[in-house]
């Protein structure tokens, strides 16, 4: 008999039947998943300090920050961006010293860790922070400054682990994808001290239709091989997301679509890594780390000129 905790009641149109997370993860569909399983994503006002301008829209273990409404302040965008980031930044280093076992990987892991408690405090920095028009810039330039570092630690060990030097856990291309978002990052802090708060549409798409494609990827390697149907179901949809960077301007609605699609995947995934319904060796951090990207991704698109 099947388990009942895993089971939810489906729209009439599936059938009178209990529909397990596994099933909706294969079927696929935007807004199932979600709909069925977690509930929308909600949105709660967001302030600390007196700051304001910034929302916390939930749905996982950890907040998504945003700027509120259809904001184009970039002083609001600037600190919702360092909210997000620096927290992503810090789990990057957490996952990578996670996956640099064992006393030959003590070097790099303890500067894995250091970066970790980097980002750490600069995220409860900018949690207190009371950013306005004469001081947000300067506070982006010091966060551009710790992330620098970051990415050149993140080339160097994916270099040393392509060449055998190092024999870690991480692959080369979570090193590269890793360095990739830290420089978008850096290069959208800069473009907000600016004034510059604008998404350009297409470089929204380019940018996070490769980063959901290789998400999928890793998710389809880290689930157990008896997931066949997952790991089927994750590798199309790494190659639709290739589909949609390949055939760029993205045809309007597509991305959407697809961002919508995924948020929904990762979200019932996560639960279901948590609640041990899904067999793998992903850690529920990391399931929540790329919903939260996905959820950045939607956002920034309904931004985007």
């Amino acid at each position: 008999m099947q388990d009942e905790s895993e089971q939810v009641q489906p729209p009439a149109r599936l059938g009178a039947r209990g529909v397990t997370r596994r099933e909706i993860l294969i079927a696929g569909g935007a807004g199932l998943a979600g709909a069925t399983l977690l509930g929308a994503l909600s949105d709660v006002a967001w302030a600390q300090a007196g700051q304001t301008g910034v929302t916390a829209r939930n749905g996982g273990m950890k907040p998504v920050y945003v700027p509120e409404g259809d904001s184009t302040d970039a002083v609001a965008h600037s600190l919702a961006d360092n909210l997000f980031w620096t927290d992503i930044m810090m789990e990057h280093a957490k996952f990578f010293a996670m996956l640099m076992p064992g006393p030959e990987l003590a070097g790099p892991r303890a500067r894995a860790e250091k970066f970790q408690a980097t980002f750490a405090g600069q995220f409860a920095k900018a949690q207190g922070a009371r950013l306005d028009r004469g001081n947000y810039a300067a506070f982006n330039r010091s966060t551009v400054e710790l992330v620098k570092p970051f990415v050149a630690f993140k080339h160097e060990m994916r270099d040393a682990q392509e060449s055998g030097k190092l024999q870690s856990l991480v692959w080369p291309l979570f090193f590269e994808h890793t360095a990739r978002e830290a420089e978008r990052f850096t290069r959208r802090l800069e473009s907000l001290s600016r004034g510059e708060a604008a998404l350009d549409r297409d470089e929204v798409v380019a940018f996070w239709s490769q980063i959901m494609a290789e998400h999928a990827e890793f998710i389809a390697h880290l689930l157990d091989p008896e997931e066949r149907a997952l790991v089927q179901k994750a590798l199309q949809t790494s190659a639709a997301f290739h589909t949609l960077h390949d055939q760029r301007p993205a045809q309007k609605g597509a991305a959407e679509q697809a961002a919508d699609d995924i948020i929904d995947f990762k979200t019932a995934a996560g639960k279901g890594i948590q609640t041990g319904k899904i067999k793998s060796i992903i850690h529920p951090a990391l399931a929540d780390h790329v919903r939260r990207e996905a959820v950045k991704f939607a956002d920034e698109l309904k931004r985007a000129a």
